[in-house]
């Protein structure tokens, strides 16, 4: 038996005559011989559209107890290729004939195990009308389905709160589902034209086994036509509650109903065309568009997509569908506003074709870390070649304000390239990018390549607009070749500090992870004649004068703390002016791992400063231990600090080499201002 649904209806014509003599021979019992008990028929393997099957047999008891009785059984039965074959079992013991034709008033179905979570059968009754068709209910606590057949050619169908939870099974294989709620009620309807659908969903919840998707509280409208041979199918859906979850998108309840259209072309095998696509989120965004698909041994694949309008506000579209994936980027909560349109297309042959604009574009990060307003762009061209245009009105990075200013970009096989230098004002100085690139290349990640500079720029307004410590002086620096790679910033230039009326300098310097989970730097760092009386008024350590040197080598910080250093800070003899005050003595000494001030022929507490001739500090840090040293070693067989001179000689001496770091960390943060 074959009712392919390519070539008939679902229950086509040819079908229908073949099963409506089945029925009539089966429940007009009188017909039958009297001495006939037992019919039994094999039917042998088949098809019926999507179903397929390996054997069907029927049985056949004109002498029942009450009534002609009759059972049909069909093994191997298939929904596709997604659902593991099955057995499904039609009874019916109370059959007969009544006024208008063949009925079965109580009979039970099971269908297949894999099909339903259901343990028990199905109740049902078959029964004719006057207008030539037949009324079909099937009855559980779970689900209620009524069938009418309208005639020879008409169907009606009526489902009132079927429990999604049955239908678990169906979708779990083919949808990837691990579990699924909800009700279903609605109707349908089959005539010459197709199949049309009207559906309501409610407290519809699911959730995939990959956990990548899932939903709660979900309210659908749905809206099914199709025709007979499953060629042409139309789909209106509307989501009027419940919250969902798509990947790295999470969609509240939507304030109003999200509307989506769709059609499909289903006219030959492994492929689905989309002909048309309209998706509408009242206030945040609605577009139109088209696509078509191929399956292989992986799955469905886009082969061609294109959106032919689209508008959106990103006032009301960030919050919904890109909060999320900004979130995972590290820049959850972010504030944005302004309108974007354009169309865009991808062929798996030719590529992106990019047509888009945006205006009054403003980004805000509540952490301050980003801030971009009055901005627009306007991209055009295809992967083989576009035109980026970009520009703004303000920009802010860190807090600090970057003024305005507008880039050109040019987009081809190679990657992304800055077309012209770019200056941005920053105090009273400013940044310059003089080139920027994002090259590609075949399975290799995408490098992104910088060369800019720092114009001299005030340090004391840098460090109020950072919330530092105000610092005197000018910074400058050059990065000749910045690389961004697999998460890695490398700068191959320096960067020059001038400060505390000497020089900072920052060589060697790495970023892992800069916008990521506990980002890490490594770096080189030399010091070179600082003003300590600057330095030391800056953080209100106490008062020391002087010349300051030194550096930090193999300086690691992980989470902007540091994690490893061998560093190391030593003060200049040619200096004529060296003296350190009261506080600062008791500071190095507590820093000095429990060190002791020392005094020669007098008390310690009568003098506001000394003279020194010799300051070193250093620390070699590992495991959270800091290995401290002097500048020489002493007598006691500690380590000298600070070495006196003149009168009164002050010497400070350690004695403990072996310190806590964040203890010493605690401890300079309370000695400071």
């Amino acid at each position: 038996m074959d009712c392919s649904w390519r070539q008939y209806s679902p229950i086509g014509r040819h079908c229908k005559r073949w099963l409506t003599l089945l029925v009539a021979l089966l429940l007009a019992g009188p017909a039958w011989p009297a001495e006939q008990a037992l019919l039994e028929l094999d039917l042998g393997p088949g098809r019926a559209g999507g179903l397929s099957w390996e054997a069907a047999e029927l049985e056949y008891r004109p002498e029942a107890v009450t009534s002609p009785a009759w059972r049909f059984a069909v093994h191997g039965l298939r929904l596709g290729d997604w659902l593991a074959p099955g057995r499904l079992v039609v009874d019916c013991p109370d059959s007969g004939w009544i006024e208008a034709g063949p009925a079965c008033r109580r009979g039970r179905v099971r269908l297949p195990d894999s099909w339903l979570d259901l343990e028990e059968a199905l109740e049902f009754s078959l029964q004719p009308d006057l207008s030539g068709g037949y009324r079909l209910e099937l009855e559980h606590e779970r689900l209620v389905v009524k069938v009418h057949t309208a005639g020879a050619d008409g169907l009606r169908l009526v489902f009132e709160q079927i429990d999604l939870g049955l239908v678990a099974p169906l979708l779990a294989e083919g949808a990837g589902l691990s579990m699924i709620g909800g009700t279903l009620s609605g109707h349908g309807s089959q005539d010459q034209d197709g199949w049309r659908f009207a559906l309501q969903i409610e407290q519809m919840f699911f959730d995939t086994r990959d956990g990548e998707m899932a939903g709660d509280g979900i309210g659908l409208n749905l809206g099914l036509i199709f025709d007979d041979a499953l060629s042409d199918v139309r789909i209106n859906l509307e989501q009027t509650a419940g919250e969902l979850l798509l990947g790295p998108v999470y969609l509240p309840p939507p304030p109003q109903p999200l509307q989506v259209q769709l059609e499909l072309a289903l006219d030959s095998p492994g492929r689905i065309g989309v002909t048309h696509l309209a998706v509408h989120d009242p206030g945040a965004f609605e577009l139109s568009g088209s696509a078509v698909l191929t399956e292989d041994e992986h799955g469905w694949h886009p082969v061609a997509w294109r959106i032919d309008a689209l508008e959106a506000n990103l006032a009301h579209l960030w919050p919904r569908w890109l909060d999320g994936p900004a979130a995972a980027a590290g820049f959850a909560d972010m504030e944005a506003a302004g309108q974007v349109q354009g169309t865009l297309s991808w062929h798996q042959a030719g590529g992106l074709v990019v047509d888009l604009s945006t205006r009054n574009l403003d980004l805000d990060d509540p952490r301050q870390r980003l801030w971009l307003g009055g901005a627009s762009a306007r991209i055009e061209g295809s992967e083989q070649s576009m035109q980026i245009d970009l520009g703004w009105e303000g920009l802010g990075l860190l807090g600090l304000g970057l003024g305005a200013g507008q880039a050109r970009f040019y987009h081809d096989e190679v990657g992304l390239r800055l077309l012209e230098p770019v200056r941005m004002g920053l105090l009273d100085g400013a940044v310059v990018i003089d080139g920027f690139a994002a090259l590609r290349q075949p399975d290799v990640p995408t490098r992104i390549v910088l060369d800019a500079r720092i114009e001299p720029l005030d340090l004391a307004g840098l460090t109020r607009a950072l919330h530092l410590p105000e610092l005197g002086g000018s910074l400058a620096g050059r990065f000749p070749g910045v690389t961004y790679s697999e998460e890695r910033l490398t700068f191959t230039g320096g960067i020059e500090i001038e400060a505390f009326s000497g020089r900072i300098s920052l060589d060697q310097l790495e970023i892992e992870r800069p916008f990521g989970s506990a980002p890490a730097l490594a770096t080189e760092v030399e010091f070179q004649r600082l003003d300590l009386l600057e330095l030391t008024g800056a953080f209100g350590f106490g008062r020391m004068e002087g010349q300051v040197s030194g550096w930090a080598r193999g300086l690691r910080l992980v989470n902007w703390r540091p994690a490893a250093m061998d560093a190391r800070l030593f003060t200049h003899e040619d200096v004529p002016r060296r003296r350190i005050s009261q506080r600062a003595v008791d500071n190095l000494s507590n820093l000095g791992g429990g060190g002791s001030a020392i005094v020669s022929g007098t008390i310690l507490r009568v003098f506001e400063d000394f003279p020194y001739r010799r300051v070193g500090l250093a620390c070699r840090l590992a495991n959270n231990i800091c290995h401290i040293d002097g500048v020489a070693a002493h007598d006691s067989g500690g380590f000298l600090i600070v070495e006196g001179r003149g009168l009164p000689r002050l010497d400070i001496v350690g004695h403990r080499r072996l310190v806590d770091w964040p203890q010493l960390m605690g401890q300079l943060a309370g000695m400071v201002d």
